[in-house]
């Protein structure tokens, strides 16, 4: 990122970025730099410079934002396989050898305490081999993170530190390579995120806190590293999650991201030779040659759990990804054990409108019936106070002992998320007891 490899300069046109124009875009613009910042090649410019819609004073206010930030934390002192022999990778690798070969993340004392925590609860992973424009191609099975016990589980510095690790490493070690193969710059990397899976216990705020941490930081201090963004398997829920996750992205960053729904394998092919795409999103490799396959996942159980003897990791338990049939009357499940509560959260988001579309309707019933079920119901406004405090919508209720349904409709006008609770008085019930949920979003049934 900070050796000038040439003169050669860019040029300037919103609207066209034909080769000529990004010359004269980046003679404009060190211009404006001066001298000081020829360690800077003409990519990084020109992402920089893009980034910001060619506003070249904004360019450069971010330039040297994100050259501060590199400098306060130390980002480039950070060890890095290939750079520094013997640093592990910190995600699996598929396609890239003999520079650097297939592997998956291994216990190994080198590794942060934090990463058998994360791949615990992760969906599945992999930087798998090279899309028709010779960028690489990180894989997430979004759809089987289990957001929950990963927000409970893994703090936000946690999660940020192995993002920023694995954003140098794609950066700073494997994107130079891949230039070198293309004899051109490759400066950005194709995304695919696979929905497959996907329930409504994935709308959890503290998660999608998360999740807009990490994609405020790319905006911020490595912008323009997206070639292109394939979200696929999308349910019919994933709406909602859109709806907010798309009011945090820049204009520019929108236009790359294709929202592909279940019909999605010509699309990706389009972009992706058939040997080089997974198996499961309609390609033909395979990788049977690696544990795990072409994305290995803990979750899904097609390789173990990464563990260290000197790591202390909460078992957990953790809930089943994989949703319900939404034909069931009751799709949604909950078992309570005495002096615990466990919830399930509903999101709304205003739409393209402003409209926001809240009405949800609550059947439940206790399964054989027990003494000692209480119910209540909080509302977290969504906004920009990072400390969202609960609104008591419904105060703690005591359910009749029998398995009488239970009716509840709450409406909202605000962004937000509901938050259903159920708690056992272990005074009144020795045993765990089992709920049958349904929830009516809008007027649709979603399963858990």
């Amino acid at each position: 990122m900070f050796k000038r490899s040439g003169s050669s300069s860019v040029g300037r046109s919103k609207q066209d970025q034909s080769p000529e124009n990004q010359k004269d875009v980046i003679v404009e613009f060190r211009k404006l730099l001066g001298p000081e910042y020829d360690r800077y090649d003409d990519a990084t410019l020109s992402r920089f410079a893009t980034a910001r819609s060619f506003q070249l004073q904004k360019a450069k206010q971010q330039l040297d934002d994100t050259a501060a930030w590199r400098a306060k934390e130390k980002i480039d002192s950070r060890p890095l396989p290939v750079i520094n022999p013997g640093t592990p990778i910190l995600y699996p690798i598929r396609g890239f050898a003999p520079y650097l070969p297939d592997s998956n993340v291994e216990a190994v004392d080198e590794i942060p305490a934090y990463l058998p925590k994360i791949y615990k609860y992760f969906g599945g992973n992999c930087l798998h081999k090279t899309d028709k424009e010779g960028r690489a191609i990180y894989i997430e099975r979004a759809g089987y993170h289990d957001a929950k016990q990963i927000a409970k589980n893994v703090k936000l510095e946690e999660l940020l530190d192995w993002h920023i690790s694995c954003q140098e490493f794609s950066h700073r070690v494997v994107m130079p390579e891949l230039s070198r193969r293309a004899g051109t710059v490759i400066d950005k990397e194709t995304v695919i995120l696979d929905c497959e899976g996907m329930g409504m216990h994935q709308i959890h705020m503290p998660a999608l806190s998360m999740y807009r941490a990490i994609s405020d930081l790319d905006q911020k201090y490595y912008p323009e590293r997206l070639g292109k963004l394939f979200i696929v398997n999308t349910p019919r829920m994933f709406v909602m999650i859109w709806n907010l996750a798309k009011s945090w992205l820049d204009p520019g960053l929108l236009k790359k991201i294709s929202i592909c729904g279940k019909d999605f394998q010509s699309t990706l092919l389009e972009h992706i030779d058939a040997e080089n795409l997974p198996s499961f999103l309609g390609g033909n490799c395979t990788c049977s040659h690696m544990p795990g396959g072409c994305v290995p996942s803990v979750v899904k159980k097609n390789i173990p759990p990464i563990s260290r003897s000197s790591l202390s990791v909460t078992q957990t338990p953790s809930r089943p990804s994989t949703p319900v049939a939404p034909s069931s009357e009751f799709p949604v499940r909950v078992r309570l054990r005495g002096g615990c509560r466990e919830t399930r959260e509903v999101l709304f988001v205003k739409d393209d409108k402003g409209d926001t579309q809240g009405k949800l309707e609550i059947k439940f019933r206790i399964i054989g019936g027990a003494k000692g079920v209480n119910f209540d119901v909080r509302f977290i406004k969504l906004d920009e106070n990072p400390n969202k405090e609960e609104n008591i919508v419904l105060v703690s209720t005591s359910t009749p002992n029998t398995e009488e349904i239970q009716y509840y409709k709450f409406e909202t006008q605000d962004s937000g998320e509901f938050v259903l609770g159920w708690s056992l008085d272990e005074s009144k019930s020795s045993q765990p007891v089992d709920i049958e949920c349904s929830l009516l979003i809008n007027g649709e049934i979603y399963g858990d």
